[in-house]
């Protein structure tokens, strides 16, 4: 087999350390000679990396399977991913699928679709290991964006009421800061920016979490760093402080909320009640200058009354999100919220969702037009350039586009707010890194 003539593309559904992984597994590929294609392409070899933390999730990969097959019958189909650990049997029923893999040896996946190319292209393997107690470390020294994802965790010890993913992702495992480390050294000699440390739970870091990010802080190149979800649980006064004194950090967070009500976080196990989570994050927010916060919502949870939505609703209203990532709840088998006889009929999910949504479109408008009010210069990284328009992040997750005669892609620029869509401002390049 001449592995240089071969082709290979990658589908990935669900969180950013599905993403990370499968860059883990296309520059594994690469490096047998491998040319990575894009999914829509006829390939020798397809890998969809699936999610399975709803129902739809479940009914999309088994899509993009079926049309990874239908585009080319002859092709090597590898699935893996949190629903080829928990439901490889559904996999194994579609005809042409040659590889089934788990999370926990997701990191030989490149290697096993090399070694049985030739031998099992059309019948189907399944590799499903058990979870181990430590965390085998994947390393990735490339990025297609102007950011790179760095695992630094995987699995979960919560037993939230509606989640499946401790089933599909094992116990808490981390990776041992030398590794973190060398990683982001790597990505940093190729021209990389700015990392963002995630992982399934990385509140639950078994390391020390404040030296890991003071190290980080040290890297001569890296100018940012920011943090995947964080619990509320988490964010301790304590922490805080610590944070707050981490250069490269940026005031911008991802709260893994859920819910703003007491009863409501209570019915899904979660470990903080509303009046803790509020303290905390505000806490938070205040100890940052221009700080944005961005959180997870589910709507819709069994048993949750219209004074409990409310209370969400008015939490929302006094942390003022930049974003919200809304959910309506969804039935998962397998979890205990799936068998509770007080189901929100989906009508009524659909209509908190809307109204949550409309709420928050009226807070992110308003942050971004005090933001603008305020006059301050924002320091942009640009993402993209096409067509004389550049667009970038500041640092507290602005979305920013300006006018530009040079491609400045992957520099940073100073850029003075002018206007907004309620999306992104429009802005002024006053200068660049390259100046």
């Amino acid at each position: 087999m001449d592995s240089k003539k071969l082709t290979a593309a990658i589908y990935t559904l669900g969180c950013k350390v599905n993403f990370y992984e499968s860059e883990a597994i296309t520059e594994s590929l690469s490096s047998m000679g491998v040319l990575i294609k894009d999914f829509d392409d006829i390939c020798d070899i397809y890998i969809i990396n699936t999610c399975t933390v709803t129902a739809d999730s479940d009914r999309k990969g088994l899509k993009i399977i079926r049309r990874a097959i239908k585009r080319n019958p002859n092709a090597f189909i590898a699935v893996t991913g949190c629903l080829a650990q928990r439901n490889h049997e559904a996999i194994s029923k579609i005809p042409g699928v040659s590889l089934i893999t788990g999370n926990e040896d997701k990191i030989s996946v490149a290697k096993q679709i090399m070694e049985r190319f030739n031998l099992s292209r059309h019948q189907t393997e399944i590799r499903i290991l058990p979870f181990s107690d430590t965390l085998q470390s994947s390393f990735i020294d490339a990025f297609n964006r102007t950011r790179a994802y760095i695992k630094i965790e995987d699995g979960c010890s919560s037993k939230c009421a509606y989640c499946i993913i401790p089933k599909a992702r094992g116990p808490v495992r981390s990776k041992p800061r030398e590794d973190i480390l060398r990683e982001v050294n790597a990505l940093v000699s190729g021209g990389c920016k700015e990392i963002v440390l995630t992982g399934i739970e990385i509140s639950s870091y078994q390391f020390d979490f404040i030296t890991l990010l003071e190290e980080l802080d040290k890297i001569d190149g890296l100018e940012r760093i920011r943090l995947g979800s964080l619990d509320p649980f988490f964010i301790s006064k304590e922490l805080v402080d610590s944070l707050s004194k981490i250069n490269k950090l940026c005031p911008h967070f991802h709260i893994s909320l859920q819910s703003g009500s007491s009863n409501t976080l209570a019915a899904m196990r979660r470990k903080y009640n509303a009046k803790t989570a509020l303290e905390r994050i505000l806490y938070l927010k205040n100890s940052f200058n221009n700080c944005n916060l961005f959180a997870d919502v589910i709507v819709g949870f069994p048993g949750e009354s219209d004074s409990d939505f409310a209370e969400t609703v008015h939490f929302i209203e006094s942390v003022r999100f930049l974003h919200l990532h809304i959910f309506p709840y969804s039935q998962r088998a397998g979890t205990e919220a799936a068998e509770m006889t007080n189901q929100i009929s989906p009508q009524v999910k659909k209509e908190r969702a809307a109204f949550l949504a409309d709420v928050q479109s009226r807070i992110k408008m308003d942050l971004i037009k005090e933001y603008i009010s305020s006059g301050e210069k924002a320091n942009v990284l640009f993402e993209t350039y096409k067509d004389g328009i550049l667009k970038g992040h500041s640092d507290n997750f602005i979305e920013f586009v300006c006018e530009s005669k040079e491609n400045l892609r992957g520099t940073t620029g100073t850029v003075i707010p002018v206007s907004t869509d309620g999306e992104s401002i429009t802005g002024y390049l006053m200068s660049s890194s390259l100046s």
